[in-house]
This record gives structure tokens, C-alpha cells and sequence, in this order.
């Protein structure tokens, strides 16, 4: 009988991708909301 859905193996190999993604994307965020920021207090100064 072949059983369907995942191994843990590739589980964890999906979660450490996610994990990478998130921890180049989370800079890039920031940075791109400060950027913002200081344009916007630009514009009202």
C-alpha cells in the first residue's frame, strides 16, 4: 500500500527555505517602509 503526503525530511527541507526567504525578504521590508518614511517627512517639511 503507498501511503500519500510528505516525509518529515521534506517538511523541514520546506520550513528551512521559508525560514531563508523570510530572513532576506525582512530587511528589504524594513528598509523599504524607512525609505517611505523619510520621503513622506520630506514632502511635509
Amino acid at each position: 500500500m503507498k501511503q500519500k503526503g510528505f516525509t518529515l525530511i521534506e517538511l523541514l527541507a520546506v520550513i528551512v527555505v521559508l525560514a531563508v526567504i523570510a530572513l532576506i525578504a525582512t530587511p528589504l521590508v524594513m528598509n523599504a517602509i524607512e525609505d517611505a518614511r523619510k520621503g513622506t517627512l520630506e514632502q511635509h517639511v
